[in-house]
């Protein structure tokens, strides 16, 4: 950086400034498109050539009056050209439509143009909304309606993507298409708006039935979709030889070749939904037995040459199936059968009459001969009594084929090779099985954290935006028979009655009386606290504990490791003021029926591992991972404040250009690049049982961001919203019901894990998104209701059975549980949606009265949730006449204001207002009232209590500096925040507070000190009276009754009834320490001030 000094000479005086001159382009254009576009100004001869993912600066224009022509040379063998004006203000996205000829025919093609404000620049973007990729080998036509007049055809021999967008009626709403394969019947139209989802779509050839898959990805910019077609069975040949194959029921077919080391596609022709394929060498003619091709299979198919099988892993998803082909190899043979006795062994697969036999102290390989079939593998020893395994599961089993005669017959794996071992010797079948299941572990460790807490800063801003704690599960009552060291959790409500008389057992003086530790929890309970014993209605003994937030617990022995672990309950708060959501994400409150019962961990892990020593395979006997039901609640302030505490100030354009071509060179890249394998030589585990417990999420979002000032607008947002063309509102409570995941006695790659994981649930909750259309918030959620009656029904026939299976004792508590929760949820349930309903009505109606103020007052009031019944009766009721009040004085106000603000404009709009707010403003009380009634019967029904926030928000001073949490000072600032509806949160920093009487505080700011009083009716606090630091014009002084300020009797302010007394304000306070606080404290911040 340069000094620029303001005078000719060199020397630096108080009067020299130094100037930093930012010179920016007035238009910068961006190119979305898979090829190159050249740029012309009008009036000026140069042309810009702008390469894929690249910009170019326009210094020259001049928006609103100038007028720009793009061209796109080489498109389908044509040039296309478009010519607009630069509009001052454009809208963010627009359509250019692009004209070229084909013979003497004019065709069009719309793209789309986003523009955004940069500063001084406005960004330009060129690009189309969808990409249509064809990796089927055919030749494809796609159309958008049902004429055939608009028909774009995708050779099979163009590799690069065909630009596909609807007419400009259609460009931003929901859309569909449909394709065919050469001139034959069209699809069903099928969505192309939802990136990330996959599936297959049914053509209808000439005498053929084509299956092809569609995924749909959305490229790095987030304005356009890639939709990549691919044939739905691909044929993959990991095999250095020829593969050739033929559908069983097709005999008279020709051979279809797959080239060694190569990836083609398959169309079976079969019209039946379980297809069977047989495979053979080339050049040979020994066939493998028929498999089934239309499931998840993993087989070795014997062949009877010199190549001894061919191994066929069949992997489905949702767009594909792939068929890989790998040559025989160790471990692929289903078993081992190893005869270790002195008997031949007659051994056969069920449902077949083949019987083989296998001599003493020998061993051999056997697969399926009918693999279709049930796969069950039966054996006799001379004795025709038979035996038989389904070879999946470890074991070991001992039967006597004669008197006198005992055989034992062990599966374990060998590495990944499966084995039958037949002995009669019980040590060697218990060694090779690691049969000690039950030892004694000689190594324990143990790992309990009480708590973990993260909180998310931006001390820029002065504000904690976010709090994240793992914590624990706060008190539990057990019992135990006076004999037994086995503890049992007490029931929750049961729980939370003996800590409520444990709490009275210690608030007691402290006597020497025999019965003093006595205390009666209910009409049948009675408890000594003193010993630690239940008296009634039986003798047990009791202890009082807790469960650690993080408790981690590994056992590890010479044949078996252990692994368990629980997180017992994560919380993310939204610790930003004025905001709609405090709660972001906490576990949901179980349901009465299994809330009394016992307390669950959010998330629980359980593992064993096998140890074998002579095997290098890591086999896991139980895999399980649960997690609890949660809410996730977001609302776009949250977002907004997150953005900005992580965005940069500059965007780095080599790296977004960086992404944008790896996007191109996809399209280019041939369909063995999109086929997802897994490699046979990756190392595997195996897994008898694995179980990833479902997931039921409760979404809620609100569009709404309370008071954060922070970014203008969510670029990302708007640009994903336009492309799926809708219109996002508020969600209330949606549900996404995600499926478990499960995997029995199979072999997986830590990768495949992963992978298989990760797209069953994401599959999962893109496809569920359908739900936002039940969930939207544009007249309540009436769906709400449904799920609410339907709830209470499913408690009602299901409790009892659990019930019944705890105990015959627990049944008839399980049917008043029952009986119970459906009444909450059918009178609850009508309420909560039927208040949201109207809580919606009423915020569209005081959007009208176009009044910002009114609208954040409005909200503040409907976001807090009411203490009780009669505060939220009491709040309605202001409200409704507050409606009133402010509908019939804005009319005098409005006008006032707006004057005082915008002078003779803002008089007429504050006019507009008035007028509009006499009649808009009333009827959103009385709308408001009936919500906020509604919504205080379904909380008095409700039989979950609220989740609240973990610990206030965090005071920062006005330094900024992150100092260690206080809490006193966090509830302070609270205090600040919600004083007056917020008058004083923008304007003061906090700095003490000290409490005068139960709901009386006394509190000082950077600018002032206050009286605050919390009102037990409606809710908040209020100041009964406040004064700037400046008039107070001499100090406090220690009065008899407390603390004296002296106030000017010309500025004294009179906010209430208090404090009346002359030009003193007198504090009421007893403690004489507290005085002298008072006082010291209050003369500091005066001489600061």
């Amino acid at each position: 950086m340069k000094q620029v000094y303001s005078e000719t000479s060199t020397r630096y005086t108080m009067a020299s400034v130094c100037y930093n001159v930012y010179l920016k382009p007035v238009v910068v254009f961006k190119n979305y498109l898979p090829f190159n576009v050249v740029c012309i100004i009008d009036k000026l001869v140069e042309e810009y050539v702008i390469e894929p993912g690249a910009y170019t600066q326009l210094p020259n224009v001049q928006p609103g009056t100038s007028s720009i022509c793009v061209k796109i040379p080489d498109y389908l063998e044509k040039e296309w050209t478009c010519k607009n004006e630069l509009l001052q203000n454009p809208s963010e996205f627009t359509v250019w439509q692009f004209s070229s000829y084909e013979n003497i025919v004019k065709v069009n093609l719309d793209l789309g143009m986003h523009c955004k404000q940069d500063g001084s620049s406005m960004i330009m973007s060129l690009y189309c909304p969808f990409w249509l990729n064809n990796k089927t080998g055919l030749t494809l036509d796609y159309r958008t309606t049902e004429d055939n007049m608009n028909v774009i055809t995708h050779p099979s021999n163009y590799d690069g993507p065909i630009l596909f967008s609807f007419n400009a009626k259609n460009f931003f709403g929901k859309k569909k298409a449909s394709i065919r394969v050469d001139s034959g019947d069209w699809s069903d139209k099928f969505p192309l708006d939802v990136a990330g989802s996959s599936g297959y779509v049914v053509c209808k050839g000439q005498n053929h039935i084509y299956m092809i898959g569609v995924r749909n990805t959305l490229t790095y910019n987030g304005l356009t979709k890639q939709v990549t077609f691919t044939p739905y069975y691909v044929m993959v040949n990991n095999a250095k030889y020829d593969i050739e194959c033929r559908e069983f029921d097709r005999p008279a077919d020709r051979w279809f070749t797959v080239p060694a080391k190569s990836c083609v596609p398959f169309w079976p022709r079969s019209e039946k939904d379980d297809k069977l394929l047989k495979l053979r060498v080339v050049n040979t003619e020994e066939t493998t037995p028929p498999f089934l091709i239309t499931q998840t299979n993993n087989i070795l198919l014997q062949l009877d040459n010199k190549y001894g099988g061919i191994h066929a892993d069949i992997q489905l998803t949702e767009s594909s199936t792939y068929i890989n082909l790998s040559p025989y190899a160790e471990g692929l043979p289903p078993p081992m059968i190893l005869n270790h006795t002195d008997k031949t062994i007659s051994y056969w697969e069920k449902e077949t009459v083949q019987i083989r036999k296998l001599d003493p102290g020998h061993s051999v390989l056997f697969t399926w001969s009918n693999p279709p079939g049930c796969r069950v593998l039966a054996w006799d020893i001379g004795n025709k009594k038979e035996m038989q395994d389904e070879l999946q599961t470890d074991g070991l089993k001992e039967f006597s084929p004669m008197p006198n005669y005992t055989v034992y017959w062990v599966s374990f794996l060998n590495g990944m090779q499966r084995v039958i071992l037949f002995t009669l010797n019980e040590d060697v079948a218990a060694d090779v099985q690691s049969a000690k299941q039950f030892e004694v572990a000689d190594t324990e460790i143990n790992v309990s954290i009480h708590g973990i807490g993260l909180s998310l800063v931006n001390n820029v801003a002065r504000q904690e935006l976010m709090y994240l704690a793992i914590a624990n599960s706060g008190i539990i009552w057990e019992y135990a028979k006076l004999k037994s060291n086995r503890y049992i959790e007490m029931a929750v409500r049961d729980s939370y009655l003996m800590e409520r008389a444990y709490q009275r057992y210690l608030s007691k003086e402290k006597c020497d009386t025999p019965d003093f530790g006595r205390e009666l929890v209910d009409e049948k309970t009675e408890v000594d606290f003193d010993t630690l014993r239940m008296l009634k209605p039986q003798q047990r003994k009791m202890r009082r504990v807790f469960q650690y937030g993080l408790w981690i617990q590994m056992k590890t022995s010479p044949y078996q490791l252990q692994f368990h672990a629980k997180v017992n309950k994560v919380q993310i708060d939204n610790q930003l003021f004025d905001c709609i959501f405090p709660i972001v994400l906490a576990p949901v409150p179980p349901p009465r029926t299994m809330g009394d019962n016992f307390h669950r961990p959010f998330i629980e892990m359980s593992v064993v591992q096998r140890v074998m020593k002579y095997s290098h395979i890591t086999q896991f006997k139980y895999f399980k991972v649960l997690i609890q039901e949660f809410h996730v609640k977001v609302d776009i302030g949250f977002v907004i404040a997150l953005l900005d505490l992580l965005e940069t100030n500059v965007a780095n354009e080599e790296e977004e250009r960086k992404h944008f071509l790896e996007s191109i060179k996809l399209t280019k890249e041939p369909l063995k690049s999109l086929v997802v394998t897994i490699s046979q030589k990756e190392q595997k585990s195996f897994y008898d049982v694995l179980h990833f417990s479902p997931l039921k999420i409760h979404v809620s979002f609100s569009l709404q961001s309370g008071n954060y000032k922070g970014l203008s607008q969510l670029d990302v947002v708007n640009v994903l919203l336009q492309g799926l063309g809708v219109t996002l509102t508020d969600m209330q409570d949606v549900i996404f019901k995600l499926a478990y995941f499960e995997r029995n006695y199979t072999f997986l790659s830590q990768n495949q894990l992963i992978s298989e994981v990760t797209s069953h649930y994401s599959n999962q909750a893109i496809k569920q998104l359908y739900v936002l259309v039940l969930g939207l918030d544009v007249l309540g959620n009436p769906y709400g209701l449904v799920l609410g009656i339907t709830k209470g029904f499913e408690d009602f026939f299901y409790e009892p059975i659990q019930g019944a299976i705890q105990g015959p004792g627990e049944f008839a508590e399980g049917l008043v549980l029952g009986a119970r929760s459906l009444f909450s949820h059918t009178v609850g349930g009508a309420a909560g949606a039927v208040s949201r309903i109207t809580g919606a009505m009423g915020k569209g109606i005081a959007a009208l009265t176009f009044d910002k103020d009114y609208q954040r007052r409005r909200r503040d009031a409907m976001t807090k949730k009411p203490a009780s019944v009669q505060e939220g009766l009491a709040r309605g009721g202001k409200g409704l006449v507050m409606g009133v009040y402010d509908g019939v004085t804005g009319v005098f106000t409005k006008p006032i204001s707006g004057a005082k603000h915008d002078g003779v404009e803002g008089f007429f709009k504050g006019l507009g207002k008035g007028a509009i707010g006499l009649i808009t403003r009333p009827t959103a009380g009385v709308i408001d009232f009936a919500s906020g009634s509604l919504e205080a019967v379904r909380r008095a029904t409700d039989l979950e209590e609220d989740i609240c926030r973990i610990r206030p928000s965090r005071s920062l001073p006005a330094d900024g500096f992150v100092r260690p949490y206080n809490i006193q000072e966090a509830e302070g600032n609270k205090i600040l925040m919600e004083l007056e509806k917020g008058k004083y949160s923008t304007t003061d920093v906090y700095v003490a507070h000290f409490t005068i009487e139960k709901n009386q505080v006394l509190l000082l700011t950077d600018k002032r000190i206050a009286l605050a009083s919390h009102s037990e009716v409606f809710g908040g606090w209020q100041a009964e009276w406040a004064f700037a630091w400046s008039d107070i014009p001499s100090s406090a002084t220690v009065h008899p009754k407390g603390v004296q300020i002296p106030i000017p009797e010309a500025k004294k302010k009179k906010f209430g009834m208090f404090g009346s007394n002359g030009a003193n304000k007198l504090i009421n306070v007893q403690n004489d320490a507290l005085k002298e606080k008072i006082v010291k404290q209050i003369e500091y911040m005066r001489e600061k001030a």
